[in-house]
């Protein structure tokens, strides 16, 4: 939804041509004359009118009102969801990263030792000296019972940086910064981080309408709605099954009656990997909860990854925009395909003609006009997915 604008050259011509309407013997119309002057002021006065009232329109509407990225400073996007729907609308803030820190000691020669909540490690500096620094969340006891747990504990630890800054891979961490009684004592991570940046105006617009979605509560659709709302979350996918079962008697240990269906909901989900993690598939579990129907259980599986390498063959349209910058480098391609793959739903398969008609109606004739030709090449047939298979990228690549 857009506003038609007048620019400020087509207010200057209205106000000569409306001028001139009402009196014609005005005619002076050069540069520096008492007219030019007029028009000048009124179109740059209108403009700036123009301006305002098209950026307050714009923060009525979701598609159009901006956050920070835009504005530079206040959250329009923010202040409109949360003015119609309630805090729980506001946009996801970046989360500090959460992993687990392992302790160990070559001999327990320095006895009972604690290391205490906040204790400080890091990752070895970079090329720019910056380390992703974490604290231990509670205390960590380094017993001395003679057998091997004296030489190793565990202990989670969070990132001090909110944000995938933060994020340090499995191993990374291997400096104690705090000072602790046991010298000898060495540190590593299990790399299993969960640092989120805060959401862009796109990503909340996503947010937004999966909230939205949501509100609805106990359909199929809100409650995957719900799910894609947590941090992580890419596609989620509910399906129900029926499940033959029949009333049982405990005491006789018979069946009471005729078998019947009953119907048992599962919520698949996955990351960017393809799949999800414990500790992801909690959050979505906690997250479903709120739209759910009071005493129905639904089952929160993480989806099985199938990975995909796509291989096309295309033609360059010389006269396309982004010929040059395209024929130099594809990788704008190589994007357009790997979200094509990673934005298919759990169950969704891979069909050849239909993603080659989503990258045509990106860059071909109906988009950008930069691509003649787009045609799968690999796989050289359609891939299917059960109903808990996730397509993921893999290769993508062009010929």
């Amino acid at each position: 939804m857009s506003l038609p604008v007048k620019t400020q050259k087509e207010l200057y011509d209205l106000f000569i041509a409306t001028l001139q309407a009402e009196a014609p013997d005005l005619t002076d119309t050069l540069d520096g004359s008492i007219i030019d002057s007029l028009a000048g002021v009124f179109s740059l006065g209108a403009t700036e009118l123009i301006r305002l009232i098209t950026d307050q329109f714009n923060k009525t509407f979701f598609e159009l009102a901006n956050g920070p990225e835009i504005t530079g400073g206040p959250d329009d996007l923010q202040t409109l969801a949360v003015d119609h729907f309630g805090q729980s609308f506001a946009r996801p803030q970046a989360s500090q990263a959460l992993d687990t820190a392992t302790f160990s000691r070559p001999t327990t020669g320095a006895g009972v030792i604690t290391i205490p909540t906040g204790t400080i490690v890091k990752t070895e500096p970079n090329a720019d000296g910056e380390s992703q620094r974490y604290e231990t969340l509670i205390p960590l006891v380094m017993t001395d019972n003679g057998d091997a747990s004296d030489l190793i504990g565990n202990v989670s630890i969070r990132a001090l940086v909110a944000g995938s800054a933060g994020n340090a891979v499995s191993g990374a961490i291997t400096v104690i910064e705090s000072s602790l009684l046991d010298l000898t004592l060495v540190v590593t991570n299990l790399g299993n981080a969960s640092g989120e940046d805060a959401e862009t105006d796109a990503t909340y617009r996503e947010t937004i309408r999966n909230l939205i979605k949501a509100l609805a509560g106990a359909t199929a659709v809100a409650v995957a709605a719900k799910a894609k709302t947590v941090a992580g979350i890419q596609t989620a996918t509910a399906i129900e099954r029926v499940k033959t079962v029949i009333e049982w008697d405990d005491v006789n240990l018979v069946p009471i009656g005729a078998s019947f269906g009953m119907p048992v909901p599962t919520l698949y989900v996955a990351d960017e990997a393809g799949t999800a993690s414990v500790a992801l598939l909690n959050l979505v579990r906690a997250a479903i909860n709120e739209v759910k129907a009071l005493g129905v259980l639904i089952g929160v599986e993480a989806a099985t990854p199938v990975n995909v390498n796509w291989i096309a063959g295309i033609t360059l349209n010389p006269s396309g925009p982004n010929y040059a910058t395209l024929a130099a480098d594809p990788q704008p391609l190589f994007d357009a395909m790997t979200k094509y793959i990673n934005n298919l739903n759990v169950g969704t398969g891979f069909v050849r003609a239909t993603a080659d008609a989503a990258i045509l109606a990106i860059w071909g004739p109906s988009g950008t006009t930069d691509l003649t030709i787009f045609q799968t090449t690999t796989p050289v047939g359609d891939i299917a997915a059960s109903a808990t298979q996730k397509m993921v990228a893999g290769t993508v690549d062009l010929i």
